[in-house]
């Protein structure tokens, strides 16, 4: 497996740096998972030579902006293109 840093930024998003969101690749290519999803992520993935296609489960660390707000983005982005359940994992409540 290897680490794909889509963001590192703290907070709010720099020039040059996302917030939080980071691929988790399987090694022989099969799938990938997302770890934290900032505000975009979705694009930076456009950047990759991920596919949504190919994700296979999304984990939120805690519910702060910066590692959540790109969540609708990256699920209407896999809806287009996976007919299958996502297996997400995080805090089951945003309150």
């Amino acid at each position: 497996m290897n680490l794909l840093f889509l963001g590192t930024s703290a907070g709010v998003p720099t020039k040059t740096r996302n917030v939080s969101g980071v691929a988790l690749r399987e090694s022989k290519g099969k799938g990938w998972y997302l770890i934290d999803c900032g505000e975009g992520t979705q694009h930076q993935v456009l950047h990759t030579k991920l596919s949504f296609h190919s994700l296979k489960a999304i984990f939120i660390t805690h519910v702060h902006g910066d590692h959540c707000y790109g969540l609708p983005g990256i699920l209407a982005s896999v809806a287009t293109c996976v007919s299958r359940n996502l297996d997400y994992a995080g805090e089951t409540s945003f309150s």
